[in-house]
């Protein structure tokens, strides 16, 4: 059987007009949320089971145990927007859920680190699997369900959040690192059924004969060489020879990636659809938007969980638990706004939307940066931020497909989800850095103080200010209920 002779899109069966939410649409939507965010819940499990980790092979490298699924993800990324638009997105998903479960099997197994990082390395097949689901809503979904879809979706991530720090307790303290592997095993097991049972097949987009792998391993390379060396600066030192050396790396391979790309009779992406002011700038704006959304919280728990000592460290000496249970407002805020997101969508510009969610982002972080001393003042600030979170990462997949074609939809959500790895890496490195300006070391251990919390959040909000500037650059979006046959120019 080819890919095109699996049941057709089901926007193909109802009319933009008469398009509603049916069991089979809302069960499709939940079989995509499911493997989806099982990559955000992989993220909070594994960073949980770190200590775990070090403790059981009494290793000083550690930081590979998550470093090694964000550069096989990061290396994969291209390939995969490619061979999902060539050969159907039902059947690559399959598989990489398929790779996903036997790396944490093996991962579980492993009685050595390196083979720990083998079966880590295996499971990192399975991180760009959102480069797929966002693309597979435009081509299953009716039209006029198309935004509210993708925001459900990408807001999602704040149930992974409520949940998956308590979760994470449990399995540590109950099982140590494997029952995390254990876990994510099964969940993919689960992932895997809900796609071959529910999700249909999607048409190819692309008939073009060969395969870049050239230009595929050059851009892959470069960004996983960047995001590495970005990832490394701080324990390295930003004037280390490592660091140089790993950046030029990357950007020598972007270069030869750019020449390759524009000789290739097939280029892995298009990089003409890529050149496109609103194409740009849409993705630009979201993955930067998006590595703040994501990575502010995870810095704040350092906040929560360092020790309170006076003219040393100014964290609020939280256990897990308590950080875990008091985080629940925030999360459930950012939930619950993006569904209401999803909603509006419907009626309503994506990019009042995302204006509106990332100035309510800088001020939020804002205030955090001025209040975070105990549990009150967090909860307002945070709530505020994540109003504004919400609206983000619900309205980024609306942005995307108000500015390309649903031929040129995997490569658009692929490239959005690569850059907010990589911008990832950048906000990640700026925290650090920030926190770094108010710290005092103790027996080799960087402790933050008050002003280094600030400056912290005060980081976020800048870089969201920045972002809010740049967005208001993008000009008035396609809705897809209208043809997909002509590009935004």
């Amino acid at each position: 059987m080819t890919p095109t002779s699996a049941s057709p899109p089901l926007d193909a069966a109802s009319s933009d007009d008469t398009a509603r939410w049916t069991p089979r649409l809302v069960a499709i939507l939940i079989a995509l949320i499911w493997p989806t965010q099982l990559l955000a819940a992989a993220g909070i499990l594994g960073a949980n089971a770190t200590a775990s980790v070090a403790q059981s092979f009494h290793t000083t490298q550690v930081a590979w145990f998550g470093l090694t699924v964000v550069l096989v993800s990061t290396l994969l990324t291209p390939f995969v927007m490619k061979m999902g638009d060539r050969y159907g997105k039902k059947r690559l998903m399959l598989v990489m859920t398929g790779l996903g479960v036997s790396g944490d099997i093996i991962a579980a197994l492993a009685g050595s680190f390196w083979l720990l990082l083998v079966g880590r390395a295996i499971a990192g097949c399975y991180g760009p699997f959102a480069a797929l689901s966002f693309p597979a809503v435009r081509d299953i979904f009716p039209a006029r369900l198309v935004k509210p879809a993708s925001a459900v979706l990408g807001s999602s991530v704040g149930l992974v959040a409520l949940a998956a720090p308590f979760l994470a307790g449990r399995l540590v303290d109950g099982w140590g690192y494997k029952g995390v592997m254990w876990f994510l095993a099964a969940a993919s097991v689960v992932g895997f059924a809900l796609i071959a049972l529910l999700v249909p097949q999607t048409p190819r987009h692309d008939f073009r004969p060969g395969f870049d792998w050239l230009g595929g391993l050059a851009l892959g390379a470069g960004l996983t060489a960047v995001v590495y060396a970005v990832g490394q600066g701080q324990s390295w030192g930003w004037a280390d020879a490592k660091t140089f050396s790993w950046l030029a790396v990357g950007l020598v391979a972007l270069v030869v990636f750019f020449f390759v790309e524009r000789s290739s009779a097939h280029p892995i992406l298009d990089l003409k659809v890529l050149s496109r002011r609103p194409v740009a700038l849409v993705l630009v704006t979201g993955g930067l938007a998006q590595a703040v959304a994501f990575t502010m919280p995870a810095m704040a728990i350092l906040l929560a969980l360092y020790p309170h000592i006076p003219g040393v460290s100014a964290g609020l000496g939280w256990t897990a638990q308590h950080n875990a249970a008091v985080s629940v407002t925030w999360n459930v805020v950012m939930f619950g706004t993006g569904l209401v997101a999803s909603r509006l969508l419907r009626t309503t510009d994506a990019r009042l939307l995302w204006w509106t969610g990332l100035a309510l982002m800088a001020v939020g972080y804002g205030l955090v940066g001025f209040f975070h001393a105990n549990e009150t003042e967090l909860i307002l600030t945070s709530c505020l931020a994540n109003l504004g979170s919400g609206l983000v990462v619900a309205g980024a997949p609306a942005l995307v497909v108000g500015v390309v074609s649903k031929d040129e939809q995997g490569l658009g959500s692929g490239m959005l989800n690569m850059l907010i790895n990589f911008f990832g890496a950048i906000v990640t490195a700026l925290s650090f850095a920030a926190l770094a300006t108010h710290s005092t070391v103790v027996d080799g251990t960087a402790f933050y103080q008050d002003g280094g919390y600030a400056w912290l959040f005060w980081t976020g909000a800048l870089i969201t200010v920045l972002t809010l500037a740049i967005s208001l650059l993008i000009p008035a979006l396609r809705d897809p209920a209208e043809t997909d046959a002509a590009p935004v120019v």
